[in-house]
């Protein structure tokens, strides 16, 4: 029988608070990933961290709060990404906006596929741990890139979609392609993680978005 290689342990300095944080927030991102914040144990996030668990309730009192630390310190990279590049007149040419900032909101679902899978786990779920996502994360994103496809909406594309199906269709195929790896590699043989798949896929989602309403 081969024995599968285990997850490194990480071992954070003993006496650098703040990188201790950082150790135990990326081992806590993984075993949330995996398994789901159910099936997660503190115990299991602080061998991973290389820490007792005396020692990680010292950082995060509780399974939920070290969560949701979790979530704050690696989800803001697409909302932050999204600020900046609608700044000014975003809307006047929306599908050059639309190529300008998507495949860039789109990529950090890949560049970070463990989070990916973490949300794509929660917001399948109704749960106090959904509402609070929704309100802190999912909700200022669609603030955002809401005028964008109404926008887009009014010139005649999103394929005649309204602008909210056509969103949360482009959200959807991110979570659920970027999310799943392991699951894309057993069933195709592909690599996920290879950048020409990244950009191809990313191109694929985001042409819906940008196609002419079909005449009727």
């Amino acid at each position: 029988m081969v024995r599968q290689a285990r997850a490194p342990v990480l071992k954070p300095s003993r006496y650098d608070g703040d990188e201790n944080r950082r150790v135990v927030l990326e081992a806590a991102l993984r075993v949330f990933s995996e398994v789901g914040f159910a099936a997660a144990s503190t115990r299991a996030i602080a061998a991973a961290a290389g820490i007792e668990q005396g020692h990680l309730a010292y950082y995060f009192p509780t399974k939920l709060s070290l969560w949701q630390k979790v979530v704050e310190a690696f989800a803001r990279t697409g909302e932050v990404h999204l600020q900046h590049q609608l700044a000014g007149d975003a809307l006047g040419d929306p599908v050059a906006t639309a190529w300008r900032i998507l495949p860039g909101f789109l990529r950090t679902f890949a560049d970070e596929p463990r989070l990916t899978r973490l949300m794509l786990q929660e917001f399948s779920v109704n749960s106090e741990r959904q509402k609070w996502l929704v309100e802190a994360f999912g909700t200022p994103v669609w603030e955002l890139l809401a005028p964008l496809f109404t926008a887009l909406s009014l010139k005649g594309y999103l394929g005649g979609s309204r602008p909210e199906i056509a969103y949360f269709s482009l959200i959807g195929a991110a979570l659920v392609t970027f999310g799943n790896g392991d699951l894309i590699r057993t069933m195709s043989g592909a690599d996920p993680a290879d950048t020409h798949w990244i950009e191809a896929a990313i191109a694929h989602m985001i042409a819906p978005v940008v196609m002419v309403a079909p005449v009727a």
